[in-house]
């Protein structure tokens, strides 16, 4: 009967490690997994800024008005077309300001007026005006007020102005030959 359990014994140690084979097999075939996946990608280009400036619609950054620089007297008045375009890849809000340097400091900027408006150049060209209503305003002896804004002008878009220059009546006699520059500053800003 020893050999009878012996061989038993020695039968069931031998199922038993060939269930553990089994098993180990079978724990081996579930850790193997299949996987699949997906990238998103994007490519991002920022928008530029800028406004054109000119007679036209046009993409230059500066423009003198040609405004006859030369022979102002007490009373002479010149108005001229000025057309601001946004040339940027986006819509804009932009503002208009304005300054005056004067050479040498005699004046003539302070005391001499500027209106901006949205309306047309009406009269001759040595008394020309603006009609229209006002955006921007310089009085005579007075600064600039503060700057405009405008409203969002779609990319490509074009505003036109009348921009209208005059030497009071009142103007001192002191102003006689002094030279000025009468600068307007269109700013672009998005993003603040």
């Amino acid at each position: 009967m020893k050999r009878t359990q012996s061989a038993r014994r020695s039968m069931q140690i031998k199922a038993m490690l060939s269930l553990g084979m089994l098993v180990g097999l079978g724990a081996v075939s579930t850790l193997a997994s299949w996987t699949g996946g997906a990238t998103a990608t994007a490519h991002i280009t920022a928008a530029t800024v800028s406004l054109g400036i000119g007679g036209t619609a046009g993409g230059a950054t500066t423009y003198t008005v040609p405004i006859t620089g030369s022979n102002w007297y007490p009373g002479m008045s010149q108005a001229q077309k000025l057309v601001v375009t946004n040339t940027s890849t986006v819509a804009v809000p932009y503002s208009i300001s304005g300054s005056f340097t004067d050479v040498p400091a005699a004046g003539l900027g302070l005391a001499m007026t500027l209106l901006v408006s949205d309306g047309a150049v009406q009269g001759t060209t040595s008394n020309a005006t603006c009609s229209g209503a006002q955006i921007l305003k310089k009085d005579a002896m007075a600064a600039f007020t503060a700057p405009v804004n405008r409203g969002s002008l779609a990319a490509g878009a074009s505003d036109t102005f009348c921009v209208q220059y005059q030497l009071p009546l009142g103007a001192a006699n002191t102003l006689q030959g002094a030279t000025t520059s009468m600068t307007l500053t269109f700013t672009a800003t998005v993003g603040s």
